[in-house]
């Protein structure tokens, strides 16, 4: 897993809505983008561009998982019986850093990144 690099709430301005439901988050304030062109206004958006701010939207939720991570994630949902979009996010659950978020050991996903060892899993450190 990779360190996340860019800032947390301009992740939240660039995909327009509050993703991690934090409070303080400036979505709520402002609804316009981050940056110097961030208030123009945006011209509608092609099929692609929604699929691609789908996919960045949940590797930025998950931690700021990479392509290499998340592509791999994609083909073992796809190989599985049912709905691909559903497998996904449930491989994307089982992650350590997602249950150890959701176990509530971390206050944010972000903390939960299993760097240095702090989680042993069946004797050996993650």
């Amino acid at each position: 897993m990779s360190k996340r690099q860019s800032a947390k709430y301009k992740l939240d301005r660039r995909m327009g809505e509050n993703i991690w439901g934090r409070p303080k988050s400036p979505v709520n304030r402002r609804e316009y983008g981050p940056g110097q062109h961030g208030q123009r206004r945006k011209g509608k958006m092609s099929d692609f561009g929604i699929q691609l701010r789908a996919k960045q939207k949940v590797k930025g939720y998950y931690g700021d998982i990479t392509e290499k991570q998340f592509k791999k994630n994609y083909i073992e949902a796809a190989r599985m019986k049912g709905d691909t979009g559903q497998n996904l996010i449930g491989l994307l659950e089982r992650r350590l850093d997602a249950l150890v978020y959701r176990a509530k050991f971390a206050p944010t996903i972000f903390s939960a990144l299993p760097s240095p060892p702090s989680v042993t899993v069946e004797r050996a450190h993650t």
